[in-house]
């Protein structure tokens, strides 16, 4: 899990030493300023995508943040296809639930 917080104050950090504003920094991952403000203050969550876009904008790698690439690699991957499936007009929104319930049925499973 991603702990908005700690990564918000370590992504604060890097913009600080770097001597970047958080305009410059919102025109580099794709978000407004506002919602930079948000992320390093922890008041907003990131997605894995928009993670890999601020270590692209960085030019680190995830396992600045404790992450193991690895894992991290493979979360993207399986969150873009599931992105994809969500998105489809191919896939029936029965369907659709039936793999949300299963997902959701697995996460709870490895929870407890």
């Amino acid at each position: 899990m991603i702990d908005k917080e700690k990564i918000g104050k370590q992504l604060k950090e890097l913009r600080l030493s770097r001597g970047w504003r958080q305009s410059y920094v919102a025109e580099k991952v794709g978000l407004s300023r506002s919602q930079i403000s948000n992320i390093e203050s922890g008041k907003r969550a990131l997605t894995l995508s928009t993670l890999k876009r601020f270590c692209e904008a960085y030019n680190i790698d995830i396992s600045y943040f404790g992450i193991e690439t690895e894992n991290f690699n493979e979360a993207l991957d399986l969150t873009s296809r599931l992105e994809a499936i969500f998105k489809s007009e191919y896939v029936s929104a029965e369907k659709k639930d039936e793999i949300y319930r299963d997902i959701m049925r697995i996460y709870l499973e490895t929870r407890g």
